[in-house]
């Protein structure tokens, strides 16, 4: 047996504030501290743990750190709501330095999204696809809006296309919910934070009634694999019409993450070549 130590330095202890902040983090993840709830106050919380009030501020920070508390100035310290939004702001930063494209975002889509309208397919309950349906509805009306206020304008306002993309996320994030698995649903909205739109080349064969039209057939058959309530049929019936053709994915390969990638062809060619 080798008498070469296995470590050259002592394990550290964890100190006082470290050790506090990890029973704080504990009632924050078993819910017996909720989002929103206000903490003991600072001489509360030294008194009821028998420490110092640096002791509780230091552990404050740790947890302010790790995104489980906010400090509201004047008022105390609160269990912060989900860190979702953080995160994907995080995803995304992390994204842009590392040089990626929309294709990344939209390859790793493919590989996902099939799978998780197959299980909202079986575990939405009639509540859930109802709601969904809704949600279609609404986004084909607003997209509707959208188009024919700005068809053939070279210049969109940025909050116009903005509330139109906030539309298609609650689609997709309501689908993600749908499958009761909660590790998607917490992945679920700040992976549609790094969604972005597509802006198809118009052809002079390409009309507004025909672009409508194909976005809503697209939403359409969304909503019919989740009817399906088949998980493996509806996992087909995405990785069909998610297929894109060569133009599209060279473009979205060279548009950087966070830019609208403008794809030489119109809808319904795409569409024919995707069969």
């Amino acid at each position: 047996m080798s008498d070469k130590s296995l470590i050259d330095k002592p394990v550290r202890r964890k100190t006082l504030a470290e050790q506090l902040a990890d029973t704080i983090k504990d009632l924050i993840t078993s819910k017996k501290l909720i989002p929103g709830e206000a903490l003991p106050t600072e001489p509360e919380i030294a008194a009821q743990f028998g420490v110092s009030r640096a002791v509780v501020r230091d552990a404050t920070r740790i947890l302010m750190a790790w995104g489980l508390v906010e400090v509201q100035h004047g008022k105390g310290v609160y269990v912060s709501q989900s860190q979702n939004e953080a995160f994907g702001d995080a995803l995304f930063l992390a994204l842009q330095r590392n040089g990626a494209s929309v294709w990344d975002i939209e390859e790793f889509e493919q590989l996902l999204f099939p799978g998780i309208v197959g299980l909202a397919s079986v575990n939405a309950t009639d509540e859930e696809r109802e709601h969904i349906r809704a949600l279609a509805e609404e986004h084909n009306t607003v997209y509707r809006q959208y188009i024919e206020q700005y068809w053939g304008s070279k210049e969109e306002p940025p909050e116009a296309s903005q509330e139109l993309l906030e539309f298609s996320r609650k689609f997709y994030t309501a689908i993600a919910n749908a499958t009761h698995n909660k590790l998607i649903q917490q992945l679920a909205h700040p992976l549609q934070q790094l969604r972005s739109l597509r802006s198809w080349q118009e052809s002079e064969e390409e009309t507004l009634e025909t672009l409508v039209e194909w976005e809503a057939s697209f939403i359409n058959k969304v909503l019919n694999a989740l009817q399906s309530r088949d998980a493996d049929d509806a996992r087909r019936q995405m990785q069909a019409m998610m297929v894109l053709p060569r133009e599209a994915i060279s473009v979205m390969k060279n548009t950087p993450v966070g830019e609208t990638p403008l794809i030489p062809l119109n809808p319904r060619e795409a569409a024919q070549r995707s069969k």
